[in-house]
Formats: C-alpha cells, structure tokens, sequence
C-alpha cells in the first residue's frame, strides 16, 4: 500500500497508455491527485476505499465520477453514515461499474441499481480473472496470494473471500436480462456505450452506427451464446 503518486502512473503509462485508475480518495492527497489524472486524460476511479461520505466529496469537487466495482470493497449503506455506497445513490452522475455475477451483488441489489439508477451512468463490468475459462480446482496466484476456483468461485485459499469473478460479458447480461426484466435496447449501453463515453472514446466506440468501429458481437437471443465476432466489420469467428 502506498500513497497515490500520478507521476508512477504517468510512468506505466509511457509503457502502456492508461484510462483508468481505481484508488482510495481518502488517502493523503486523494483529492489532488484525482485533478492531477484528469490533466493527464486518466479518469480516476474510487475503489477499495473506506471513505465516508465526506472524505469522498474533496474528491468528487475535483471531478472523480467513478466508483470501481459498486457495493464491493468499499463503505456500506448506514443510515447515520451513508458511505461510498450511499454517494452512489445520492449523487446521480457518478458512473457505478457493477459486476453482473450473481455472487459479488444478490439479485437484489442488481435489481435495485438497475431499476433506481440512471442507466446512462451504470456500467456492467465482469471483473474476470484469468481462470474464468477453466474448470473447478484450478489454482494460481494473484499479488502474492493463492487463488482457487470452486463451484464456479474464485476465492482466496487463505480466508475464502472472493478474489474477482469468472464472468464471461454475454453471460453478463443475460444475467441482468433475467434479474432486471428491463428491454435489451437499454441494457446494452452499460456493456460499451458508457464506457466508452467516459473514456473519450465515444465518437468511434460503442455504437452500431455508420462511422463507428464495426468491432461487434453476435449472441443467441435465448442462450445469449456468442455465435459470431466482427473485428473491423470483417467476421473473425
């Protein structure tokens, strides 16, 4: 753990370019330090956090919209504190990542994003890890700490708590089709659309319209099966 320091980022990103950076905004210069991404085009994220609702807001001034993986690894929902879960329902143009599993978030609470928020700032994440397309018993390390896959779960031997997801994205959101009830035509935007607004990738992103990257998938309408892929409108599988 280690206080957030923008120019270690800008030096992963001469290596490879980074969108995205997930920190907790309570730390030591949380709050300048989202302004300093910002003149960089890094979007800052909150995530792993225990900030209350007003050690966020230093932060939120400074224009972080972002909370990583909603509900999961940050403060919960009380009524004297209303915490990092709380600003995700209070201040509506927060983007709220959700990982659409079944496991990190009950259906509940799927439901409770999907039908209270405003779908233009949720968007639907897996959270995967490298085991998500192996079998049961498969075991690897992560950060230094072992990781097992059981029952469709991957979770820390030491502890047993969730290390990530095995999520596939069609799975995904056949998963919030079947949760939500809500029409595919609004769903979908979480899965590209808002990303790829938010990243500055809007204008070639996340569309089926003339002018935009035909990077496409095809799903079954009932499995939600992939049944083909189009990189650059030419068919790959």
């Amino acid at each position: 753990m280690r206080k957030p320091d923008v120019k270690e980022v800008l030096a992963i990103s001469k290596i490879s370019p980074v969108k995205m950076i997930s920190y907790a905004p309570e730390t030591e210069g949380g709050a300048k330090f989202a302004a300093d991404c910002f003149k960089h085009g890094i979007v800052p994220s909150c995530g792993h956090t225990g900030a209350t609702f007003a050690e966020f807001l230093p932060a939120y001034k400074k224009g972080l919209r972002h909370l990583t993986h909603f509900c999961n690894q940050m403060t919960k929902l009380h009524h004297r504190e209303i915490g990092i879960v709380g600003a995700g329902f209070l201040l509506e143009d927060l983007n709220t990542e959700v990982i659409c599993d079944r496991i990190h978030l009950c259906d509940d609470m799927l439901r409770l994003v999907f039908l209270r928020r405003n779908l233009a700032h949720v968007q639907m994440i897996t959270d995967s890890l490298r085991c998500s397309h192996c079998k049961d018993g498969y075991a690897f390390e992560m950060g230094g700490l072992k990781v097992q896959l059981k029952g469709g779960e991957a979770r820390l031997v030491e502890g047993g708590n969730l290390a990530g997801s095995t999520l596939w994205l069609n799975k995904g959101l056949k998963n919030l089709k079947d949760v939500t009830g809500l029409p595919l035509k609004d769903l979908i935007r979480t899965t590209s659309w808002n990303q790829a607004i938010e990243l500055g990738l809007g204008k070639q992103l996340g569309k089926v319209e003339k002018g935009f990257t035909a990077d496409l998938a095809v799903l079954d309408a009932k499995s939600f099966n992939v049944k083909a892929v189009f990189k650059n409108g030419e068919k790959c599988i």
